[in-house]
């Protein structure tokens, strides 16, 4: 079924930022482009030329990165599935999709042909977050310390290597580097684990530079190219927030939603994925609304999808060839089951 509705957005303004280096309310007047700070002009004259080959880094006005930017989105095919809402979404190398809602406790392997979503395999297990790895294996979190595996030869569900006792797992991402980032925690702490590829736990992110606890609920993980972390944090009830980390794992940003849309609904993120240019986006199921950032979480525009009608966008995943494909959840009532939309996008 092809559409052509689009619309297009225009980046708007957004809340003054803080230096990625003091601890002081100095206004920010320029971005290091190659690792991601935000600076005051003190420390961009002084303490940044201190940094590792900062003779190098190109260090830009903020003016300058702020510049009106076009995003269009134009929805090219919709899916109907039998979730009631698609939490869930990772794209495979051939072309299907993994997408799971862990309320039903299913996991489905869809192959989208023309208009129809064709089941190839089916699981009855929680799915709280997944990943899949170069050799097309499906990692999956359950809630439980030690990560399962699908195995794309066998179809077969195992244990993985991937364990994080004596936490709970709550997300999972894999980088560019096919290392695997696992967010969890239990009463008392929380955290976000890089593990290689044996399984073994190369860094911990848990305290910020001055010791404090950088999470409260780690929901969803994904990386930038520049190495920067960017985490869906649940706050508390009605209240989440994106947690920018930079390669060193100190804190440079923290987004919590925009200030006209999320005025009268609370900003609360399902999926966060990055796009092809290395800027991230963020979905807001209850404003319908797609929050577009660039890679140190600055708020770039934010595109309302109802204006395409796709409403309650959930999940987000990428194709290999750059479409971006939106699961979404159904509202109170609805008898339909929920929908995946493929949709081009471009400017972002």
């Amino acid at each position: 079924m092809a559409f052509s509705q689009s619309v297009i957005h225009v980046i708007r303004s957004q809340a003054p930022a803080k230096c990625g280096i003091c601890d002081n309310d100095r206004p920010i007047k320029w971005k290091c482009i190659d690792c991601s700070k935000l600076l005051c002009n003190p420390c961009k004259e002084k303490v940044h030329p201190q940094f590792q080959n900062a003779k190098d880094h190109q260090v830009v006005n903020i003016k300058d990165v702020g510049q009106p930017t076009v995003v269009e989105l134009n929805i090219s095919k919709q899916y109907q599935t039998e979730l009631t809402a698609v939490y869930c979404m990772s794209y495979c190398h051939d072309d299907s999709l993994w997408i799971s809602y862990s309320r039903d406790k299913v996991i489905q392997r869809v192959k989208p042909e023309r208009t129809k979503l064709n089941i190839l395999s089916n699981f009855n297990i929680p799915v709280y977050g997944m990943a899949v790895t170069q050799s097309s294996n499906l990692l999956i979190s359950t809630g439980e310390s030690r990560l399962k595996q699908i195995s794309s030869n066998t179809g077969t569900l195992t244990d993985s290597l991937y364990n994080v006792s004596p936490f709970n797992s709550t997300a999972v991402y894999i980088n560019s580097d096919n290392k695997v980032l696992v967010a969890g925690g239990n009463k008392d702490r929380k955290l976000v684990i890089l593990m290689n590829q044996n399984g073994a736990h190369e860094r911990v992110y848990e305290h910020d530079q001055h010791k404090q606890p950088i999470f409260t609920n780690p929901r969803r993980i994904t990386c930038t190219r520049n190495g920067n972390i960017h985490v869906v944090d649940g706050v508390s009830k009605g209240r989440y927030r994106v947690i920018v980390l930079g390669q060193g794992g100190d804190i440079i940003y923290i987004y919590a939603g925009d200030k006209e849309i999320n005025k009268a609904i609370p900003f609360i993120p399902g999926d966060i994925v990055r796009t092809p240019r290395d800027n991230v986006i963020v979905t807001d199921m209850n404003t319908h609304t797609l929050h577009i950032l660039n890679n140190a979480g600055l708020l770039m525009t934010c595109y309302k999808t109802s204006d395409i009608n796709i409403m309650f966008p959930t999940s987000l995943a990428f194709s290999p060839t750059g479409q971006l494909n939106i699961g979404c959840s159904i509202s109170a009532g609805d008898t339909k089951n929920a929908k995946i939309y493929e949709v081009t996008v471009s400017g972002c």
